[in-house]
């Protein structure tokens, strides 16, 4: 089969390779075009400074066509959502000239199929004809905002959050129902989008990890455990919240010098305020090599309660031979047993199990190793490109 060519959608540029979004697509792009696909990419982005570097790094794509928005105009286009079926977030990143730029590319004729990620970029695909489609819908996005809804006990949060849920399930129907492919990235996503929609064109790919660059660095270890993510993002910042209110303080009790790390760029306000003139805990916004900061952790934690797919900052850390702690909604798409991934259900087994690690050498040398081992077993992008590229030639062939 001669190589195809692709035209991807998205309304995030994967670059810089900040975010498991980015690096997700970035990967997987670069392992498709090593592969021979010829991949044009349309992207939203801000402004010039989105694209600083991109221009050289060109080895996940052919052509790219970025599309600049503004995002105060975006907020208010999104004000539309309150009076139709669309989510606020797909109102959000709809953009009338991304969208004609995309049937400009399409007249060309030289496209065999178009992939779109996440459901932001349906708008998109469904005016798309007689091209395969395939939407990488990621996640069951609904599947978190019902988690969401569970943990508010506020009323009209979650009304509010019910209303986005709705429209959210409702957007994945349409998806499913209205492109040849879907792709999830575990089992439960699927299990749980197959509630409300045909799921017989869902192919599962799971994330990798880069092994070389997340590998273990020799050093001296602290009585340190770490939190990696972007901190923009509302689950991340509202589990670092609770582990600094909750299970901080129970762990202190036990280790007097304990030092807890947020790294992430864009932290909210309301972590400053919270934690601020707290000894123990660093926020350090954006950094340069994440790597530099995490190698001397004894711990990672990643109580993210609103979660599904797979946590890159979980697979990231046990690449490193750093033991990992978790939330059950978290460990669930990665597959490990406890006995390689620690899963804690509440705040008292959550604090234990870290002080363990961190007080128990032993049992911390035996979870790194066992992290690694099952890094370089289960998650290479290798294998992502080798399954991604099945279900493209399985979709032209249908």
């Amino acid at each position: 089969m001669n190589k195809k060519n692709i035209l991807y959608i998205t309304t995030r540029l994967p670059w810089p390779l900040i975010g498991g979004d980015r690096l997700h697509i970035y990967h997987y792009l670069k392992e498709l075009k090593q592969r021979g696909y010829n991949i044009t990419i349309v992207t939203l982005v801000r402004d010039d400074d989105d694209l600083d570097g991109v221009i050289t790094h060109n080895e996940f794509y052919a052509k790219l066509l970025p599309v600049k928005y503004n995002t105060k105009l975006a907020y208010l286009y999104a004000v539309k959502a309150l009076f139709n079926d669309k989510p606020f977030i797909v109102e959000y990143y709809y953009n009338k000239k991304m969208q004609k730029i995309i049937e400009n590319e399409i007249k060309t004729g030289q496209y065999d199929i178009v992939i779109g990620y996440i459901t932001r970029s349906f708008p998109y695909l469904k005016k798309i004809k007689n091209i395969k489609k395939i939407i990488h819908l990621c996640d069951a996005i609904s599947m978190m905002y019902e988690r969401r809804i569970k943990e508010k006990s506020n009323l009209l949060d979650k009304i509010k959050i019910g209303i986005e849920y709705l429209k959210v399930k409702n957007y994945e129907k349409l998806s499913c129902k209205y492109t040849d492919a879907q792709i999830l990235v575990s089992k439960i996503d699927k299990n749980y989008l197959s509630k409300f929609t045909n799921t017989d064109k869902c192919e599962i790919i799971g994330l990798a990890t880069d092994t070389e660059y997340y590998r273990p660095i020799d050093c001296s270890k602290k009585n340190t455990i770490c939190f990696v993510g972007s901190m923009q993002y509302i689950p991340n910042s509202e589990a670092v919240l609770y582990f600094g209110k909750e299970i901080l303080p129970i762990i202190k009790k036990e280790i007097p010098d304990i030092k807890f790390k947020i790294i992430g760029a864009n932290p909210r306000k309301e972590l400053f305020e919270t934690f601020n003139n707290i000894d123990e805990i660093e926020i350090t916004g954006k950094v340069d090599d994440v790597r530099e900061y995490m190698k001397e952790c004894k711990v990672s934690i990643c109580p993210v309660k609103i979660s599904g797919g797979i946590q890159n900052k979980i697979l990231e850390a046990m690449s490193m031979e750093i033991p990992v702690v978790t939330t059950p909604e978290c460990a669930e798409g990665i597959g490990a047993n406890e006995n390689v991934l620690l899963i804690a259900r509440n705040n008292k087994e959550y604090a234990q199990k870290v002080i363990d690690l961190i007080k128990n050498e032993k049992f911390n040398h035996e979870i790194s190793k066992k992290s690694r081992e099952f890094i370089l077993e289960n998650f290479s992008w290798k294998k992502v490109g080798d399954e991604w590229e099945k279900i493209i030639i399985k979709t032209l062939n249908v």
